[in-house]
């Protein structure tokens, strides 16, 4: 099984608090997205699992578990990723995060399972 974990917080910056404050848009859409997103893998056999980010967006963490990374809109430039491979990171646009349209998520992490294998 494949682990796609969904980031849902920008890097924590010095000066700045770590505690989680909801995602970046203030739309807690979040775990509907895991759900829904796992909903749509297992129908389509798909051997990926999504979690959702417990580690305020840690890299380091996340790298330790995530055979790919899908981030919410919104943080493109707030995510620091480090050396954690780039064609292995998906960015939600605004309106297929916010109506949940998983089509291009689902094909980018099948596309990820073909390089792989």
């Amino acid at each position: 099984m494949s682990t796609a974990v969904v980031v849902y917080q920008s890097t924590p910056m010095i000066g700045t608090s770590k505690f989680p404050s909801g995602n970046i848009l203030g739309m807690f859409k979040q775990k509907k997205l895991v759900s829904q997103l796992n909903q749509a893998l297992e129908k389509k056999g798909s051997n990926w699992l999504a979690v959702l980010d417990d580690s305020i967006a840690d890299i380091d963490l996340i790298a330790q578990r995530a055979d790919a990374i899908i981030c919410v809109p919104g943080l493109q430039k707030q995510f620091d990723f480090k050396d954690y491979p780039k064609e292995k990171v998906f960015y939600f646009d605004s309106l297929s995060y916010h109506e949940l349209v998983l089509d291009k998520v689902i094909d980018f992490l099948e596309l990820i399972k073909k390089r792989k294998g």
